[in-house]
C-alpha cells in the first residue's frame, strides 16, 4: 500500500488547493449575488453540464481504467487501439449531447428547476445554452485523467478544477446581474484551459491519439456493456442532489442556494479525502482483479475503508457541531446575511449526519467496479434515489430544507449496509471485525476531540470578547486535531500510525529526490 498512500497524499494536497479555490468561487458568488434568484439560476445552470456528462464521463473513465489494466496484464498490443476508440467514443457522445441540449434547452432546464418563475427560468435557459458547450472539454478531461491515473501521474489530476475555478471567479466579478454571456463563458473557458493543462502532462507521459472507432473491437463491446449500468448508477447519485435543489425551489427563496452551499462544504470532505483515496487506489484494485488476487482486493478495501473512517468521522462531527461558525466564516459577507447563514448551516448539519456512510458508499461501489461488476452498485444507486425521493416527501413538510438534507443522509445509511452485505456474498468474509475495532477507537477519539474543540472555541471567544468566529474556530480546529491524533495514538489505532508513517516517507523521499 506504499504507492497507494503516496498517491493518496499527493491527491489530497492538490485537491485541497483546488477545493479552496472552489470555496472562493462560492464565496464570490455569495458576495456578488447572495442567496436569491440570480444565484439560484446560476447554481442550477452550472450543475447541468456536470450532471449531463459526469455520470457518463466517470463511467467511461472507470471502465477505461479497468479494461486498460486487464489489457496491460493480458494483451498489451491492443492498448493503443482501445485507447483511441474510447477517446473517439466519448467525444462523439459529448457533441451529440450539446446538439440535443441546444434543441431542447427550455424543457431540460425546467426539469432542473421546477419552481422558478418565468423571468428566472428564461434567464437560466439563456445561461445554460452557453455553459453546456463545456461538455466538449469535460469529455476530454475525463479521458486524460484516466490516462494519467494509469501512468501514476496524480498532480495534474488533483489540480484539474483550478483553471475552471479561476475563470468562473473572474467572470462572476465582471458580470452584471443579467450578463448571461460573461457568466456563461466562464465555465467553458475554464474547462478548456484545464484540458490544455492535462494534455501537456499527458504528452510528457507518452500520450498519443489517432481518431478511430472500431465498434466491433471486443474490448469496446465490453466497455459499452459495462458503461451503461455504471453511467446509470453515477447519474442517479448526481440526481439526488438535483432532486433536493428542485424540491428546494418550492420552498422559501434562497433554499436552493442554501442547499447548494451546504452541499459544497459537504462535498469538500468527499472530494479531498474520499475521491482522492478512490482515485489513488482504483487502478491498483483493477490490477489486482486482472490478476485474480482476491486476498489483495480484500486487504486494499479494508485499508481504504479504515482511512476513510479515520478522516471523515471527525470531519463529519466537526461539521455538525460547528456548522454555523463554519458557514459564517465561508460565506457571511456582502448580500449573504443572517437568514442565509441559518438556512445553510441547518442544511449542512443534516447533510453531515450521513457523511461517513455517503463516503463508504463511494468506496464500496468502486470495489465492485474494479471487479467489473456493475449490477450490484447500479441497483444500489437506484434504491438510494427511490429512498431519497420517498424520504424527501416525508420530511420536507415538517423539516423543510433540513428534511431534504436528512433524507440524503438516511438513504446513504441504508444503501451502505446493503453494499457491505453484497460484497461479503460476492468474495467472502471481509474481515470487518478489525475495522470495527478501529472504528470504535476513532469514535472515542472524535468524542474527545469535539469536547476539547468546543472548550477551545468558548475559551477564545470569552477571553478575547469577540463575536467574529474566525479566531475561535482556528483555535478549536488546532486543539481538535492535536487531541484527535494523540488519543488515537494512545489507543494504538493502526490507521493513524499508517498515515503518519506514510506521510513521513512521502516527504523524506521527495526531499531526497
Amino acid at each position: 500500500m506504499q504507492k497507494a498512500a503516496k498517491y493518496t497524499i499527493i491527491m489530497m494536497a492538490t485537491t485541497v488547493l483546488a477545493k479552496l479555490l472552489g470555496f472562493v468561487r462560492e464565496m464570490v458568488l455569495a458576495y456578488r449575488f447572495g442567496a436569491g434568484a440570480v444565484s439560484d439560476a446560476y447554481v442550477i445552470c452550472f450543475s447541468i453540464p456536470t450532471v449531463i456528462l459526469a455520470g457518463l464521463g466517470t463511467a467511461i473513465m472507470t471502465c477505461y481504467i479497468s479494461i486498460y489494466s486487464e489489457l496491460e496484464v493480458n494483451n498489451p498490443r491492443r492498448l493503443q487501439q482501445f485507447h483511441n476508440s474510447t477517446t473517439s467514443l466519448i467525444l462523439l457522445i459529448s457533441m451529440a449531447l450539446v446538439g440535443i441540449f441546444q434543441a431542447f434547452s427550455e424543457p431540460i432546464v425546467k426539469l432542473f428547476a421546477v419552481g422558478f418563475d418565468e423571468a428566472t427560468l428564461q434567464f437560466a435557459v439563456s445561461l445554460a445554452r452557453i455553459m453546456v458547450i463545456s461538455l466538449l472539454f469535460i469529455a476530454l478531461s475525463y479521458m486524460l485523467q484516466g490516462y494519467l491515473q494509469m501512468k501514476g501521474s496524480f498532480v495534474a489530476v488533483g489540480l484539474v478544477s483550478v483553471p475552471l475555478n479561476i475563470m468562473v471567479i473572474l467572470t462572476i466579478l465582471l458580470a452584471k446581474d443579467n450578463s448571461t454571456l460573461i457568466l456563461g463563458t466562464g465555465p467553458v473557458i475554464g474547462y478548456a484551459v484545464a484540458v490544455g493543462m492535462l494534455l501537456g502532462v499527458a504528452l510528457k507521459k507518452g500520450y498519443t491519439y489517432f481518431p478511430q472507432f472500431r465498434l466491433r473491437d471486443p474490448y469496446i463491446k465490453k466497455l459499452l456493456k459495462l458503461v451503461l449500468p455504471i453511467f446509470a448508477g453515477r447519474t442517479i447519485i448526481q440526481i439526488n442532489a438535483l432532486i433536493d435543489r428542485s424540491l428546494g425551489s418550492t420552498l422559501v427563496e434562497g433554499s436552493v442556494s442554501a442547499l447548494n452551499y451546504a452541499n459544497r462544504v459537504f462535498g469538500v470532505v468527499t472530494s479531498v479525502f474520499v475521491v482522492s483515496l478512490i482515485t489513488a487506489v482504483f487502478p491498483q484494485l483493477s490490477r489486482q482483479n486482472a490478476q485474480h488476487n482476491m486476498r489483495s482486493i480484500k486487504r486494499t478495501t479494508r485499508t481504504g475503508m479504515g482511512m476513510v473512517t479515520l478522516i471523515v468521522l471527525p470531519m463529519s462531527a466537526a461539521l455538525i457541531f460547528f456548522a454555523e461558525p463554519i458557514i459564517r466564516i465561508l460565506f457571511e459577507r456582502g448580500a449573504f446575511g443572517a437568514d442565509a447563514v441559518r438556512l445553510t448551516a441547518e442544511s449542512l448539519t443534516f447533510y453531515s449526519i450521513g457523511l461517513i456512510f455517503y463516503s463508504y458508499r463511494d468506496v464500496l461501489s468502486n470495489v465492485f467496479y474494479s471487479m467489473q461488476d456493475t449490477k450490484i452498485p447500479t441497483f444500489n444507486s437506484i434504491l438510494a434515489v427511490l429512498l431519497n425521493i420517498g424520504l424527501n416527501y416525508a420530511l420536507i413538510g415538517p423539516l423543510a430544507h433540513k428534511g431534504l438534507a436528512l433524507a440524503t443522509s438516511l438513504s446513504s445509511v441504508i444503501t451502505v449496509i446493503m453494499l457491505m452485505i453484497s460484497l461479503r456474498r460476492k468474495i467472502g468474509p471481509m474481515g470487518w471485525r478489525s475495522l470495527l475495532v478501529s472504528g470504535v477507537k476513532m469514535l472515542v477519539g472524535t468524542a474527545v476531540m469535539i469536547a476539547a474543540a468546543k472548550g477551545a472555541y468558548w475559551g477564545v471567544e470569552t477571553l478575547l470578547e469577540i463575536t467574529e468566529p474566525l479566531l475561535p474556530m482556528v483555535a478549536a480546529a488546532g486543539v481538535g486535531v492535536v487531541v484527535y491524533v494523540v488519543v488515537l495514538l494512545l489507543l494504538g489505532t493502526r490507521e493513524m500510525a499508517q498515515v503518519i508513517v506514510g506521510a513521513y516517507q512521502t516527504i523524506t523521499r521527495r526531499k531526497s529526490a
